[in-house]
């Protein structure tokens, strides 16, 4: 037996909206089309139907690797993957697929292709995903040759022979089919019921013929299905790559004629640029951003969106840092002693003193923005000194001028900009009687270390490559994944079963309970000290009407409106 699942596009979430309040009105709900001519950027103020964004350069634009903050936001605009997690409304909806059904056991996917071309004229069909999904699995592709290895080839890693391609033994993924043009059928070596959500990820899209052809210049002008098309190769040197609409596009077509990225050495330069007048949208350091925009102090409707009325966009990213607790160490291996830390942490003061208010302190382990948070799930997140020291008596009493008999360790990689925060921690916990040491490294001795155990409490960011609790709890939590990312040490059966049976559970309700209940257990734990969340933020001129800029810090413009 199959579900049958017809995820609403944005567009059709759009229309529905405005049909049921009567008042809304975004870009993409209807066709609303410009002039077909390129228009000319004249710096920061660009002629009508055109834009201008300042940014750090890009490593890489072909979506085969480009995980880094610029050459994802490029390739976000260049290409529609088959699904989209819409941040706003909270759902996971069609892009590039018109629809999907799951098998009853979760290891089973059949998406339906929905009608699209190519910027180059081609249609777009199941192989050309079944081929820009092999090519960033296969270590000996085309692209691999000319990029290196790609850093999002884990994100195949259930999918059906995956490890014969990747140990030489297979040239394709033979998990993957297509029995038509329009007909995708993806095959799992285990139950995964959110493998949609990773097809939401921005690197997992069709590429036509030529990108295995001449994997070269492909990487240099990269061929795809988006709203917006390349105008011209970039070198990889040039301060500079144009981007043109595509009047062939699925979707709705954009009314912005042409977006010109222009590339500077930091993201202050950039934001130097934006005030100089010489850019449209910029991205915001944390020493300049508006706190009072951000978007956990707001109930607005359009709180992530750069407006008429709103200039400055702050929001909540799918990141979380926290503290990692060495659990089979003492004085770590002791969960009282572990609630006691994480009670003792300001994560407020860290926030206003550190980061000037711009990053929302973690009552968890799940960002708000990830689906299946709940406020104040982690009920040792607060800041309570004396509940604190409650604890810490019954294991370390204090002695002479308040001190214990305990010193910790803190390691945190150098150059990361932490050091501030963790003289914060380090104060927190010297409040309450904990002597603390710090101890900075280069990351790759880091990682070393949190892999071999030698660390007491390490410092950690962990960033979501989908929106899933799963991509939360199963790496950080799960026994399985001891040799990797659960650098604590963490096993519970207990948790291992919820999130076990949460990933062959159909029922989006349903799974979304076993995932909670997991976190409810890890929780009262304490493995890790969650205390802030990540952040994001962008500035945009008097040129945007309305922009929506996600949590993953992409910018829709294929959905912007620019000012009359």
């Amino acid at each position: 037996m199959r579900s049958d699942i017809r995820v609403m596009s944005r567009r059709d979430l759009l229309r529905a909206t405005i049909a049921a309040a009567g008042a809304l009105a975004l870009a993409g709900c209807t066709d609303l089309r410009g002039g077909e001519g390129s228009a000319e950027l004249e710096g920061g103020d660009p002629r009508e139907g055109a834009i201008a964004v300042s940014s750090v350069k890009p490593l890489c634009i072909d979506p085969f690797n480009a995980v880094d903050e610029a050459g994802a936001q490029i390739c976000f605009q260049l290409f529609d993957p088959l699904m989209r997690y819409d941040y706003e409304y909270g759902v996971l909806t069609c892009l590039a697929a018109e629809s999907y059904t799951a098998s009853e056991d979760q290891r089973e996917f059949t998406f339906t292709i929905r009608e699209a071309y190519f910027h180059n004229g081609e249609a777009v069909r199941a192989q050309d995903f079944k081929r820009g999904w092999e090519r960033i699995a296969n270590p000996s592709s085309a692209a691999a040759g000319v990029l290196g290895a790609s850093n999002v080839s884990f994100l195949l890693s259930l999918v059906e022979g995956y490890q014969d391609l990747r140990e030489g033994r297979a040239s394709g993924l033979s998990g993957i089919t297509c029995p038509d043009d329009r007909t995708l059928v993806v095959r799992l070596s285990s139950a995964y019921a959110d493998f949609p959500y990773v097809c939401a990820h921005h690197c997992l899209v069709p590429v036509p013929d030529d990108a295995d052809a001449d994997a070269e210049a492909f990487s240099r002008m990269p061929v795809g299905n988006g709203p917006y098309k390349m105008t011209e190769a970039w070198d990889g040197q040039s301060a500079q790559i144009e981007l043109s609409r595509f009047l062939d596009y699925a979707g709705t077509v954009t009314t912005i004629d042409t977006v010109r990225f222009t590339f500077y050495d930091s993201v202050g330069d950039a934001y130097r640029a934006y005030e100089a007048g010489d850019a449209t949208l910029a991205p915001c350091p944390i020493e300049s951003v508006d706190a009072n925009a951000a978007s956990w102090k707001s109930s607005d409707d359009e709180r992530l969106r750069i407006t008429s009325g709103r200039r400055c966009v702050l929001g909540v990213s799918p990141v979380v840092s926290y503290l990692v607790c060495n659990t089979s160490v003492a004085p770590l291996d002791d969960v009282r002693f572990r609630r006691a830390i994480s009670l003792a942490i300001d994560r407020d003061g860290i926030s206003k003193r550190v980061y000037r208010d711009a990053r929302m302190p973690a009552d968890g382990i799940v960002a708000p923005v990830v689906p299946g948070y709940r406020e104040g799930a982690w009920p040792y997140c607060v800041h309570d000194n004396d509940a604190a020291e409650e604890l810490l008596d019954e294991l370390y009493p204090t002695g002479a001028g308040g001190a214990r008999d305990v010193t910790l360790t803190i390691t945190y990689g150098e150059d990361s900009g932490q050091r501030n925060a963790m003289e914060q921690i380090a104060e927190s916990l010297s409040a309450v009687g904990i002597a603390c040491e710090l101890e900075e490294l280069p990351f790759e001795d880091l990682y070393v270390r949190y892999r071999s155990g030698s660390f007491m409490l390490g410092r950690y960011d962990w960033s979501c490559d989908f929106a899933s609790m799963d991509n939360v709890l199963y790496p950080l939590f799960h026994s399985a994944s001891l040799s990797a990312y659960n650098f604590s040490r963490y096993a519970n059966e207990q948790v291992d079963t919820c999130i076990n049976e949460a990933r062959s559970t159909g029922s989006e309700g349903e799974r979304t309970s076993r995932l909670q209940e997991a976190e409810d257990i890890v929780a009262q734990d304490c493995p890790v000290i969650p205390y802030l969340f990540g952040s994001y933020a962008y500035v945009g001129n008097q040129r945007i009407e309305q922009l929506h800029i996600d949590a993953d810090g992409f910018a829709h413009l294929g959905e912007a409106e620019l000012a009359d």
